[in-house]
């Protein structure tokens, strides 16, 4: 504690600088949190990074993000800011085709999914599959490949809910990539399209090298998701910090609460801040780590102050910066036990998982017992200290 100021100082430029990192650089945040498409594919043929990107560029998706994936060399996961191949333009190009295309059928409703892959028609009467599907490829959409479930869910009926919120029962068949079943006095029509995903894997199967590529994996997050969960995970953050600060209140002192909650958002601050100037990406699973971090400092916090508070009354007649450098002392052997058994697990999931979804949450674990370890110490104990004085002062 004779040298918290010291360290103190040390912290407040450290979160100063992360600060500014996320100001000036700006964070990596990932597809959970703006939107985009990420697709898996495992190819059978030697292929590198560079012979994918020229192919997306190719293919209309010049901004991407390719980088190999999992166990195997021929594994790469590719991200795209693109979420539907389906732009405005060809929005309402199509939508002119279509009805010329049918003069003597009133379309209520023309609609694309978010994703682009998929198309909603309701028409005044009904029409033949085939010939709505052929509208469809004359209007200049590609369509999808006839998958199983439109076979399994031929001629059954079923409830299909609008997005209205209307229910009723359905007779709902299929044939190829369409789906057709009444709704009032309307026939709807929903004809799959060629997605985001399935336009690259045709375009890289029809190069040498991916021949039998397969799609591991595919998904995509619209923006509009992507700024709901961005909201999500900061508010998370910040309703733990604060019922932590009333858990202290309560369980301590209220001289104890802000230093333990200065320390965890100590934490928080320090690791984004590392994520932002290592360029790694900021996603769901970024969230969760900074969560985790913050149940594990404070558990640490947690034990120091416990301690702190048996020796308050133990050793009444000694200043509290001196009880608590005893306390830290005598808990100091487990914490380090504690930091350095957690630390050599976190290393051999950051080695071994390298390649895989959990490199950025175990990246984010290990800087997080540094820090963590470090505030429950250096950052925590010694605001007790200055809030004792400031107490005493007033109290004098």
């Amino acid at each position: 504690m004779g040298r918290r100021r010291g360290f103190l100082i040390a912290s407040s430029i450290a979160v100063s600088l992360s600060i500014a990192a996320a100001f000036v650089v700006g964070p990596r945040f990932g597809i959970d949190f703006v939107g985009g498409t990420e697709i898996q594919v495992a190819f059978k043929q030697p292929v590198t990074s560079a012979q994918i990107r020229q192919t997306l560029t190719e293919l209309g998706f010049p901004a991407s993000e390719v980088v190999t994936f999992g166990a195997h060399e021929s594994e790469f996961l590719i991200r795209l800011q693109t979420i539907s191949p389906v732009t405005d333009a060809l929005k309402a190009s199509s939508e002119k085709a279509f009805k010329e295309k049918m003069p003597d059928v009133t379309v209520h409703r023309f609609e694309f999914s978010p994703g682009g892959d998929k198309l909603t028609v309701r028409l005044s009467k009904e029409l033949p599959i085939p010939d709505v599907e052929q509208a469809v490829a004359v209007a200049g959409l590609a369509l999808g490949t006839a998958s199983k479930q439109l076979s399994a869910d031929n001629a059954s009926a079923k409830n299909n809910t609008d997005e209205e919120g209307l229910e009723e029962e359905t007779d709902k068949s299929c044939e190829g990539v369409t789906c057709t079943w009444p709704y009032q006095d309307l026939r709807v029509y929903e004809i799959g399209l060629k997605g985001v995903s399935d336009r690259i894997m045709e375009g890289f199967r029809a190069k040498p090298f991916g021949v039998g590529a397969e799609k591991m994996r595919s998904e995509w997050v619209g923006p509009k998701v992507g700024q709901q969960l961005r909201v999500a995970g900061i508010s998370s953050i910040a309703y733990a910090l604060v019922f932590i600060m009333l858990y202290i209140v309560v369980r301590f002192d209220i001289r104890f609460a802000p230093g333990a909650v200065a320390a965890l958002i100590h934490d928080v601050i320090i690791t984004f801040g590392v994520f932002t100037l290592a360029r790694v990406e900021v996603t769901l699973a970024t969230i969760a780590a900074l969560l985790t971090i913050v149940g594990y400092s404070l558990n640490d916090t947690i034990v120091i102050f416990d301690r702190i508070r048996e020796n308050i009354e133990k050793i009444k007649e000694r200043e509290l910066s001196q009880v608590i450098n005893t306390s830290i002392n005598q808990t100091l052997s487990r914490t380090l036990l504690t930091s350095i058994t957690t630390l050599l697990v976190v290393v051999c999931i950051l080695t071994l998982g390298w390649k895989t979804t959990i490199r950025d949450f175990a990246f984010a674990l290990l800087i997080g017992v540094f820090v963590g370890t470090y505030s429950s110490i250096f950052v925590a104990s010694p605001i007790v200290v200055w809030l004792d004085k400031k107490f005493a002062k007033k109290r004098a």
